[in-house]
């Protein structure tokens, strides 16, 4: 392909579209969060210090509306260090105002990034319990409409199992722990470090092997390393091909170490859920870091 192509986005040509889509998923995120927090009827200091967290990831942002009037409302609502149920009610109704008169992303994105917020605030203080779970269990089967679409479905079986047992071993904390933090990843960290993490849980593929020639390759992410530009040249210059969508004809997906601002979902965008659903389809499609690709390269 023409690897030109890809100098809008080395020169972050691609973020002034974002604006609407950037507000409307910190929105729905925040939403998720709070709702998570208040799932058990306990807030917590960590539960607190993760919605300082969002305040702070907004604050180049913090004169204009709505996130003027989002972090008034967290700021009052914190002050006298309680988040009364109340409280969080009105901040919910305030964000949903605005979701629901702009309207940017379809409701299935919409949904999913207020799952991921939903992960988050359950997931923030590394305890999850029954009533957690029983919170989740409720609002996945209230939004069935996300059924097939990546996480909903590996959260709810991992959820119904240990509802079905009315406990949570040790082992079953663990992975529903490590899944949800996987997930939301961190909201002051701009690496894919947790992403990272889903290793153990088969969304990448370890020490794959990596052929180059005759294969097909997509980028998403941003490399700290290279630009896009130059990682596709690379591939080409070993008899590869670049493309910029993800089918059942892809490869190899390659993840760059830092999230892209353009992602609709906290740490993960659609190339990679599009790469998770043709998987689940049995398309033979590798998900891989690009330190892996990085290493293959040199070794040609």
């Amino acid at each position: 392909m023409n690897t030109a192509n890809f100098d809008k986005f080395d020169n972050q040509e691609h973020k002034q579209f974002l604006n609407p889509a950037i507000i409307e998923k910190d929105l729905q995120t925040l939403v998720g969060i709070i709702s998570g927090i208040k799932s058990d009827n306990k807030i917590t200091e960590l539960e607190k210090s993760e919605i300082q967290k969002w305040i702070n990831s907004a604050r180049e942002y913090e004169n204009r509306n709505p996130y003027q009037e989002v972090i008034k409302l967290l700021r009052e609502s914190l002050s006298d260090e309680v988040l009364t149920e109340e409280e969080c009610e009105n901040i919910i109704w305030f964000c949903n105002q605005y979701i629901d008169k702009k309207g940017y992303y379809t409701a299935i994105t919409a949904g999913i990034q207020r799952l991921i917020g939903i992960l988050m605030g359950i997931s923030i203080d590394n305890e999850i319990n029954i009533e957690e779970l029983r919170y989740l269990k409720d609002w996945l089967d209230d939004n069935e409409y996300l059924k097939n679409t990546y996480p909903y479905d590996e959260i709810y079986n991992l959820t119904l199992n240990i509802i079905l047992d009315k406990k949570i071993t040790e082992d079953e904390h663990k992975t529903i722990l490590d899944f949800c933090k996987s997930i939301t990843g961190d909201s002051e960290n701009s690496s894919n470090n947790s992403l990272i993490e889903t290793l153990k849980m088969g969304f990448y593929q370890i020490d794959p092997e990596i052929k180059i020639q005759e294969k097909t390759f997509c980028i998403t992410g941003v490399s700290q390393t290279y630009k896009r530009r130059e990682i596709a040249e690379k591939i080409e210059l070993y008899g590869g091909f670049v493309v910029n969508s993800v089918s059942s004809k892809l490869d190899y997906l390659i993840v760059c170490d830092e999230k892209n601002t353009c992602w609709a979902f906290t740490c993960y965008g659609k190339k990679i859920e599009q790469a998770m659903k043709h998987r689940k389809n049995g398309v033979n499609l590798i998900i891989v870091h690009e330190f892996d690709l990085f290493d293959t390269l040199e070794s040609l």
